[in-house]
């Protein structure tokens, strides 16, 4: 395997935890950005990790995790 392809899988492999880890902030975006309608199916998906994400006690860890770095930068919810 060649560094640039290591570094290609390594960039998803993080993409990837990320949409899991923080589905609501993907799911938001992709609703507030949807009035063509266009992106009705990668909001469906990303509803269904979002609910996966919940269902095996991830989604709360992302809460807190969330919280904690408005708080950092100082942003109130």
């Amino acid at each position: 395997m060649t560094p640039l392809l290591r570094r290609l899988l390594a960039v998803y492999a993080i993409l990837a935890v990320g949409v899991f880890a923080f589905p609501a902030g993907l799911v938001s975006w992709l609703d507030d950005h949807n009035r063509s309608g266009w992106l009705t199916a990668p909001l469906a998906l990303m509803r269904g990790v979002d609910a996966a994400s919940a269902g095996v006690g991830v989604k709360p860890v992302g809460q807190r995790l969330r919280k904690a770095f408005a708080r950092a930068i100082g942003e109130v919810e």
